[in-house]
């Protein structure tokens, strides 16, 4: 097992519209290079098995145990849908839930060294491998002012967006390196937000997009359409 910690590398956005946490069921593929240069690990999906206020902790079953040496550890979130070599691809999806969950929030680890990975014998033992994520894409985060008198009591349940060109679509990335920048295919300026929470008072007001960092030009506009039932 391994932990990925620290307040840029969660995958759900809270209540707050802030801060962001791991949830139950996320996935990492990780990828473990030996002192040879061969690979024990590759895209092997690590699962969590627990999550505190800071960290989420991740845990796979392996076919063997890993020999004990220095290895060079690469990891990603979500698990890609492809992988070529070093470049792996991801689907941003143009319908999202106004939450960046179900792996809307692409993240590259900073490649690490570390040993062998060890059974886990106590989740808060955090003396193993710990990856730090870099998030990948924008997040366009928005809020509707005093939304509880605005909208007489109800909510809005539906969003869509039209972005100047586009910025949803396939994301391919280098999971050794996270400073290479995303490229888009098969893209979308069109997303949809099927609200995962409505937005219904000033204590629930935002909601957040998901995107591949895009450039836009002066006098470009984004036209967004709310919903209410």
């Amino acid at each position: 097992g391994f932990y990925a910690g620290g307040s840029q590398t969660k995958t759900e956005m809270l209540e707050n519209g802030l801060s962001t946490v791991w949830v139950a069921d996320d996935v990492i593929a990780m990828w473990a290079k030996n002192s040879s240069g061969s690979f024990a690990l590759s895209n092997q999906k690590f699962r969590t098995y627990g999550i505190d206020s800071s960290k989420g902790f991740f845990t796979a079953d392996l076919p063997s145990a890993m020999a004990d040496d220095s290895y060079t550890y690469y990891c990603c979130y979500p698990a890609p849908v492809s992988v070529s070599g070093s470049k792996v691809t991801f689907n941003l999806s143009a319908n999202q839930d106004g939450k960046v969950s179900g792996g809307a929030d692409i993240m590259v680890a900073t490649p690490a060294k570390h040993g062998a990975l060890k059974p886990v014998t106590d989740q808060i033992d955090h003396s193993s491998l710990s990856m730090q994520m870099n998030r990948m894409m924008h997040q366009f985060r928005f809020f509707v002012d005093d939304a509880s008198n605005k909208l007489n009591g109800d909510g809005i349940k539906t969003m869509q967006l039209t972005f100047p060109s586009a910025v949803v679509g396939a994301v391919t990335l280098d999971y050794t390196d996270p400073s290479v920048a995303p490229t888009l295919s098969s893209g979308s300026s069109k997303v949809t937000l099927a609200l995962k929470e409505p937005i219904t008072s000033a204590a629930n007001n935002f909601a957040c997009v998901s995107l591949v960092p895009s450039k836009f030009n002066s006098g470009d506009k984004l036209q967004i359409k709310a919903y209410t039932s």
